[in-house]
């Protein structure tokens, strides 16, 4: 009986899903490695659980943001998480899980909302353990979502049609102490993004980003902290090319006073690419000339045999720019930053992003939030290895307002409009309005030691 029940779900299962399914499996064994590998640290800690349950309901005019013809569509969510700790004074591992239920109704044919509908899975654990001179840290984060949300957060690159996109990242880091005012910070970051051949998106390019990075932080006051960094990374889709970018910044932070606080980090980074150049030979009779053939008479037509690999260069500037200002009932916050982040698009993208953010508090039970958001995305490595910046610049923009009530101990009402706009690839610019209600349950924290 057991043989046939495993049949049957491999019958019914794809290779692909069935790798998924046993990642999410391997979520809890993930967890309970850590556990042991911090095995002092179960024997006398304090423990934490924090669960909460969501559920959100709302309306979005055009969901794909696109310029073509569309249909509006509801959402209903359900979502429950949990956060949880355990830690010592000197060790620590903490994380939180969700799983998101997502429905959606309207539309038909192409436009369907059936189409959207999708389980989202979000797991992300991180401990430490500190010595007298030393801190380590290991990070862990699997995430399966839609594509309409992870590339809009990632580098705010909108692709029109859903398809799922599963990202595991392994981040471990190390801090020594050098003497009382300088440390060394030492950061490994390994993610994994693959996507499903759902319909209408086979163009979508799994990929590997590795990155490597070493910084010298010193305290030159109890206010002012200077940085030096510098980091080398692999962007590697499955396109066979290689992408290796490396940067040096210097940056500064300081705390001009106990309610404002700015930090600043720019340079240079340098991004070699292999270049996939085709070859081929030459037969006569035809009217094109690629790869390059004599001219005629008489007329040659190529054929295409394979590719080379040709290395181009392409540099700019990065940086990460932040201000904060702590208010009597609320906190204001801008930011911006210029960083080369990976598509799954199979290109690797110089994303400008500005972001402002402001918080007031009318009452203890009451607050608003503001976000206003702004993307800009050149081309630095496309498909084929090369880039073309000029003629491959978009913007992408949205403004999101919200309001949060306490309405009782354990209860939060919050509501939500978003506003947003995408500039396609043939210069038209789409539009979205959404709105959504969100009510969470969420318990007191429980505490236990041992």
């Amino acid at each position: 009986m057991i043989k046939d029940t495993v049949s049957h779900c491999s019958e019914t299962l794809s290779v692909r899903e069935i790798a998924w399914l046993m990642r999410i499996i391997h979520i809890p064994c993930l967890s309970l490695t850590l556990l042991l590998a911090l095995s002092p640290l179960v024997q006398a800690a304090q423990w934490s659980v924090e669960p909460r349950i969501s559920a959100r309901s709302g309306y979005n005019d055009n969901i794909r943001l696109t310029t073509a013809d569309h249909d509006s569509v509801w959402e209903a969510d359900v979502t429950p998480a949990v956060k949880f700790g355990v830690s010592t004074e000197n060790q620590g591992l903490f994380g939180n899980a969700d799983v998101s239920i997502r429905r959606f109704y309207g539309g038909s044919g192409a436009n369907s909302s059936s189409l959207l509908d999708r389980e989202d899975y979000h797991f992300k654990v991180n401990s430490f353990q500190r010595t007298e001179r030393d801190n380590f840290g290991a990070n862990i984060e699997i995430t399966q979502d839609s594509t309409l949300d992870s590339e809009l957060t990632q580098t705010g690159q909108v692709i029109g049609n859903r398809a799922t996109r599963l990202s595991t990242i392994l981040n471990p880091s190390w801090t020594r102490l050098i003497d009382e005012k300088t440390r060394l910070e030492l950061e490994y970051r390994f993610n994994r993004v693959e996507y499903s051949d759902e319909v209408g998106q086979n163009n979508l390019v799994n990929y590997d980003y590795n990155t490597v990075s070493a910084s010298l932080v010193r305290s030159f006051t109890e206010r002012t902290q200077g940085t030096l960094s510098t980091s080398a990374s692999r962007y590697k889709p499955e396109t066979g090319l290689n992408s290796d970018t490396y940067a040096l910044q210097v940056g500064l932070t300081r705390q001009h006073s106990e309610t404002l606080s700015t930090s600043w980090l720019a340079g240079w980074r340098n991004t070699r690419s292999d270049t996939l150049v085709p070859t081929g030979v030459c037969f006569p009779d035809a009217s094109t000339s690629f790869p390059k053939c004599p001219p005629g008479p008489p007329v040659n037509f190529p054929v295409q045999t394979g590719t080379n690999k040709d290395e181009t260069s392409n540099t700019g500037a990065t940086y990460a720019v932040s201000i904060t200002k702590t208010l009597e009932r609320g906190s204001l916050g801008a930011s911006l930053s210029r960083i080369a982040t990976p598509s799954g698009e199979g290109e690797l993208l110089d994303t400008t992003r500005l972001a402002l953010t402001g918080e007031h508090r009318f009452t203890e039970l009451l607050r608003s939030n503001l976000m206003i958001e702004y993307y800009n995305r050149d081309t630095i490595v496309n498909a084929s290895g090369t880039g073309n910046p000029d003629t491959n610049t978009r913007n992408y923009f949205r403004i999101r307002p919200s309001v949060t009530w306490q309405w009782q101990r354990e209860w939060f009402l919050s509501g939500e409009y978003q506003y947003a706009e995408n500039e396609q690839t043939n210069g038209d610019t789409a539009t979205q309005n959404s709105v959504y209600l969100t009510l969470t349950y969420q318990p007191t924290k429980i505490f236990t030691s041992r």
